[in-house]
């Protein structure tokens, strides 16, 4: 990417978090990255191809998740659950974004639930696996991925509104204690 677009998806972002979308014009998007307005309806035609672009640079890799795990259910349980808040956090601007003007940005949230959507497919296929090699009872799958994944974003959504206030553990430590609740719940 070019240096002008990443000053200004960057100063997009900033100000998009800050005052939401109505009431961030393209003019302040330009003073902020330092270019002009002009530039930027040349690189993204108009506002809503901004957030298109920043939507575009959030694209993980979620097969290299699963060729990671052992078959070890705590270890690998832990290393999804931490791919997952990784990624929840790189993405926390979106999903704050989404979260201000629920009803303007249903392509925000289409987007911003498509990682976690294959995340809980992909813990249901592991799932499965580990039900096929006696490891976990079979059959409620999609329940404790469902289960797992809310323990994650519930954590998350916490930090992201009210920081440590509440709940003050480490993000580590809330991983590996909650992991080791949850699959003694499911052995």
């Amino acid at each position: 990417m070019r240096p002008t677009n990443k000053r200004i998806l960057d100063a997009a972002m900033q100000l998009l978090v800050k005052k939401g979308y109505r009431a961030t014009t393209t003019k302040e998007i330009a003073e902020k990255a330092n270019v002009s307005e002009a530039t930027i309806f040349r690189n993204f035609k108009n506002k809503q191809g901004l957030v298109e672009a920043l939507l575009s640079q959030h694209s993980p890799n979620r097969s290299s998740i699963l060729e990671q795990t052992e078959g070890d259910l705590y270890k690998d349980l832990l290393h999804i659950g931490t791919c997952l808040l990784e990624e929840l956090e790189h993405r926390k601007d979106i999903i704050k974004i989404s979260f201000r003007e629920p009803a303007m940005f249903q392509d925000v949230i289409n987007h911003v639930t498509e990682y976690p959507q294959s995340m809980k497919q992909l813990l249901v296929d592991y799932l499965k696996t580990m039900g096929e090699k006696g490891v976990i009872q079979t059959g409620n799958e999609a329940e404790h991925a469902d289960v797992f994944m809310s323990i994650i974003f519930g954590y998350f959504i916490h930090r992201l509104h009210l920081g440590d206030r509440v709940i003050s553990m480490p993000q580590e430590k809330m991983l590996e204690h909650s992991t080791a609740l949850f699959v003694k719940g499911i052995s």
